[in-house]
C-alpha cells in the first residue's frame, strides 16, 4: 500500500513540475512576443522586450544607460549560464543526437499500373 502512494505521488509532483514550466514558457513566451521594442541610442538600435511600459502618460518608453547595461549583462549571464550546463551535461555523457530508429517494416504491396496516360494537349 505504501509503494502505490509513493508511485501516486511522484506522478502527482511530475504533472504539478509540467504545468509549472508550461506556464513559465507560456509567461516567457508572451512577454519576448507581445511586447518588444526598439531604441535608438548613439547609432545603435537596441532591441528588448518587457511587459511594462514604464511611462504613465502613454509618453515613449524610454531606459537610462544604466538599464542597458543591466540588459545586456543579465543577457550574457542567460547565454553564459546555458552554455556551461550544455558543456557540463554532454561532459556528463547527456547525448543530445538521439539514434536513428528502425522503420516499421510491412509487406511490400504490389505497384498497380492500370496503362492510363494524361489527355493529349491541343
Amino acid at each position: 500500500m505504501r509503494r502505490k502512494t509513493n508511485l501516486f505521488m511522484r506522478g502527482y509532483g511530475r504533472n504539478i513540475g509540467a504545468a509549472l514550466l508550461l506556464t513559465l514558457f507560456a509567461g516567457y513566451w508572451s512577454c519576448i512576443t507581445l511586447f518588444p521594442h526598439a531604441h535608438d541610442v548613439n547609432g545603435h538600435v537596441i532591441v528588448h522586450s518587457h511587459p511594462f511600459s514604464g511611462a504613465s502618460n502613454g509618453a515613449a518608453q524610454t531606459h537610462t544607460p544604466q538599464q542597458f547595461q543591466l540588459i545586456a549583462h543579465l543577457s550574457l549571464l542567460v547565454m553564459t549560464a546555458a552554455w556551461s550546463l550544455t558543456f557540463a551535461l554532454r561532459l556528463s555523457g547527456v547525448r543530445f543526437v538521439y539514434p536513428e530508429r528502425e522503420p516499421v517494416s510491412r509487406p511490400r504491396l504490389p505497384l498497380r499500373t492500370f496503362g492510363l496516360r494524361a489527355p493529349p494537349a491541343h
